[in-house]
C-alpha cells in the first residue's frame, strides 16, 4: 500500500488566517503558530480529514529560535519550548483515534538556524566548524523531543548535503529509543543540492538500524525520479517522496494551482520504491486532493 504523507504546513495554515511571511512570524515561519494549539490543530485536522496516514510535527523551523544573532531568542527560550511541545502533544492527541495514522517528528535542517533559504544551496557546511554546529544543532532538537515529547519517530528532513546528513546521524545515534527518515533535496541528475552524489550516503545510512528510510523532499518534481533510482538500491523499508510545487514556481514566490501530480509521475515513483507520497513548499490543498486520488487509484488496483 502506499501510504499519503500530510503537504505545506505554510500553505495549509493560509485556510486559517495565518501568514509564516509577515513581518511578526519571520525569522521564524510556521513555528509560532503553535502558540495559538487551536490553529495548528485545525491545520493538522485538515490534513487528516483529507486521509493522510503519515503526519509531520509543525516544528520544522524550529532551528530559527536557536539563532543567537537574534535577541530575543534567548529570553524566550521556555517559550519557545512550550510552543514544540505544543506543536507535538496536539497532534499526537488528535491522532490517538485515528488507526493506522503514523505521527513524525520533523527536524529541520540546520538551514533553519540561519533562515536565509540556505537549504537549496547547503553552502553553510562550508563554513568553518560546521560538522560541530551541525552535531549541536541536531542534539539540540532531538534532546527535546526526547525529553519534551512522546514523539519517537522523526523524519529529518530537506537535507542539502552529504556532510550534514552524516553529523545528523550522529547525533541521532545518541538517542537508541528513535527511528527515522532522514530526507534529502535534490537538484538534477540525483545530486544533493550541495552537490554530492547519494549512492555512498546511502549506503552508510542504511547501515544503521535506527533509520527506518530515506527521503527525497523540496525538490522539483522533475528531479525526484533519478534520485529515487539510486536510493532504491539501498532496499530502505520506507521511502518518503514529498516535493517541492516545482523549483522556478517556489523559489521564486510564485503560488500556482496547477498540478504538481499526474498518475505517471506518481506511478513511476511507485514503481521505484516510493512508499509514502506527499506536499513540500508551495503544494497546496488542491494539489494535495488530486495526490489522494492518484494513491487511492494506485492502492485500489492492487
Amino acid at each position: 500500500m502506499v501510504r499519503l504523507l500530510d503537504g505545506s504546513m505554510s500553505a495549509q495554515l493560509k485556510h486559517f488566517g495565518y501568514d509564516c511571511n509577515s513581518a511578526e512570524n519571520i525569522p521564524h515561519w510556521t513555528f509560532p503558530a503553535n502558540s495559538d494549539e487551536s490553529l495548528v490543530a485545525n491545520a493538522y485536522k485538515s490534513f487528516l480529514d483529507l486521509g493522510v496516514t503519515d503526519i509531520t510535527t509543525n516544528t520544522y523551523h524550529f532551528g530559527s529560535t536557536l539563532d543567537k544573532r537574534i535577541p530575543e531568542n534567548d529570553s524566550k527560550k521556555k517559550i519557545y519550548e512550550k510552543y514544540f511541545k505544543i506543536a507535538c502533544s496536539s497532534l499526537v492527541k488528535l491522532t490517538e483515534m485515528k488507526d493506522g495514522v503514523r505521527v513524525w517528528g520533523s527536524v529541520g535542517t540546520l538551514a533553519t538556524l540561519y533562515h536565509d533559504m540556505s537549504e537549496y544551496n547547503g553552502k553553510y557546511m562550508d563554513n568553518e566548524d560546521a560538522e560541530n554546529t551541525a552535531c549541536n544543532y541536531y542534539q539540540t532538537i532531538l534532546t527535546l523531543f526526547q525529553n519534551k515529547t512522546n514523539v519517537r519517530n522523526l523524519v529529518f528532513e530537506t537535507i542539502p548535503s552529504a556532510v550534514e546528513g552524516l553529523m545528523a546521524l550522529e547525533a541521532l545515534k545518541r538517542f537508541p529509543e528513535m527511528r527515522a527518515v532522514m530526507s534529502f533535496t535534490f537538484k538534477k541528475n540525483a545530486c544533493l543540492r550541495h552537490g554530492e552524489k547519494i549512492d555512498t550516503l546511502a549506503g552508510e545510512l542504511r547501515k544503521v538500524s535506527q533509520i527506518v528510510g530515506m527521503g527525497i523532499n523540496c525538490t522539483d518534481p522533475e528531479n525526484v525520479l533519478p534520485a529515487l533510482k539510486v536510493i532504491k538500491k539501498h532496499n530502505f523499508p520506507e521511502v518518503f517522496v514529498y516535493p517541492n510545487m516545482g523549483d522556478t514556481k517556489f523559489l521564486n514566490e510564485r503560488s500556482d494551482e496547477s498540478d504538481v501530480f499526474n498518475l505517471d509521475m506518481v506511478t513511476g515513483w511507485v514503481e521505484n520504491g516510493a512508499t509514502a507520497i506527499g506536499g513540500c513548499c508551495g503544494v497546496t490543498e488542491t494539489q494535495m486532493k488530486i495526490l489522494k486520488k492518484i494513491v487511492d487509484n494506485l492502492n485500489n488496483a492492487k
